[in-house]
């Protein structure tokens, strides 16, 4: 829907928002060696995470995490990068910040223009691949403000209100998990690759990429452990809460069967039971129901069970 061109220096960063056929088409024009399957994949939805090696340039495919404010959760949001000698061309959706950001920042700022663009496409790469991975962390600590939430509040309010927080934490991070999991292997082949149009001196820096996403690795297992300790209380004050409804029901069942028991012996439509004609029947037979719950609760408490 919009190509946008910014080239300084010798390197040409080709911008498309919500990519369409016809840009794809333009694209092809522009640079005849990119593969149409590459071009194709622009155009599809969520192709997943890979690096693909061609003559003359990387086509990459990353996922980041956005935020969905309506659900509650974190969706993939794609984004494809064609990197070669000067060139860099990004096609995604427009609502990653930090993608738009740092190319809005560059469009005002030549100084940062000339340091970022000034050693070469792959430099500026990396920093676009930073800026992405680091646009994570927020998010993660996010996630983090809500699980200490639900920490403080685990024994203050109720029960249906607190496992419906955490487990719309939990389905974030199993979220998160699953978008993020596939980027290892494309940072790692990223890092490990010997390609003649990336910088060799960059090794160290796709290896700090890597380091970044290992520490994104270890918030979201450390988040999922945490997690999954409190929902296992919650499970046991529930648990606990449960039991003592039942034991309370229980007591007030055994407290009303002496008293249902005699009542229905004495409404027996028969003519065989003694004294049913005695004026006192009534009072008597309260009586003896008050007597058998008063032995049953003296029962139960030498038993230890009230």
């Amino acid at each position: 829907m919009t190509t946008t061109i910014l080239t300084h220096s010798r390197v040409t960063w080709t911008n498309i928002v919500q990519p369409t056929l016809e840009d794809m088409d333009q694209l092809k024009s522009r640079y005849p060696h990119f593969h149409p399957l590459n071009l194709h994949d622009c155009t599809s939805e969520l192709e997943f995470p890979k690096i693909d090696h061609h003559d003359g340039y990387l086509f990459i495919v990353v996922h980041l995490p956005r935020w969905d404010s309506q659900e509650r959760i974190s969706r993939p949001s794609e984004v494809d990068i064609f990197v070669g000698k000067g060139i860099l061309v990004t096609s995604h959706a427009g609502i990653l910040k930090p993608l738009n950001e740092l190319f809005a920042r560059l469009q005002q700022d030549e100084a940062l223009r000339n340091d970022l663009m000034g050693h070469g496409a792959s430099p500026l790469l990396y920093e676009l691949l930073d800026e992405l991975i680091n646009y994570c962390f927020p998010i993660l600590q996010k996630v983090n403000q809500n699980i200490r939430h639900a920490e403080e509040h685990l024994f203050h309010e109720e029960t249906e209100h607190i496992l419906r927080d955490i487990a719309i934490v939990r389905r974030d991070v199993i979220a998160l998990r699953h978008i993020l999991r596939p980027q290892w292997d494309v940072f790692d082949a990223l890092e490990k690759g010997n390609w003649p149009f990336i910088h060799d001196d960059l090794t160290l820096y796709w290896s700090n990429l890597g380091d970044h996403l290992a520490q994104l690795k270890a918030m979201l297992d450390e988040h999922m452990d945490v997690i999954d300790g409190l929902s296992d209380t919650i499970d046991t004050l529930a648990s606990h809460r449960i039991d003592g409804v039942m034991r309370v029901l229980t007591f007030i069942t055994i407290l009303t069967a002496p008293l249902t028991l005699m009542a229905t012996i004495f409404g027996i439509n028969v003519e065989l039971l003694p004294v049913q004609y005695h004026p006192l029947l009534f009072l008597g037979v309260i009586i003896i129901g008050i007597l058998l719950t008063l032995v049953l609760i003296v029962y139960l408490n030498r038993r230890g069970f009230l």
